[in-house]
């Protein structure tokens, strides 16, 4: 009886410090869910280009072409979100060997 009577007053302090520190949060969780990168669009030799960053600022993606005009830049980033908004990626396999 004694046992379990210590086991019920351990069981009790641990669920009251976990009830008032709350549980700790792994790394992967602290994520911010608002965390949104942003699209440059920027004028480079070749003519207007645009490059995506992300929220820490290092560039994730990168347009292959100039555009003459920066609203011709700009309709392709609105067609690229919308792409990437709705689209489902494919996955095309390579000449060499996939790792697994």
């Amino acid at each position: 009886m004694r046992k379990l009577f210590h086991a019920a007053v351990l069981f009790a302090g641990i669920a009251m410090l976990f009830a008032f520190c709350g549980l700790p949060s792994a790394p992967a969780q602290k994520k911010d869910k608002d965390e949104v990168g942003t699209v440059e669009i920027y004028q480079a030799k070749d003519g207007w280009r645009f490059r995506v960053k992300n929220s820490e600022g290092k560039s994730i993606a990168i347009g292959t072409v100039g555009y003459e005009k920066k609203e011709d830049c700009e309709k392709v980033v609105e067609f690229l979100k919308t792409t990437m908004a709705k689209a489902k990626p494919v996955i095309i396999p390579g000449k060499g060997k996939e790792k697994k």
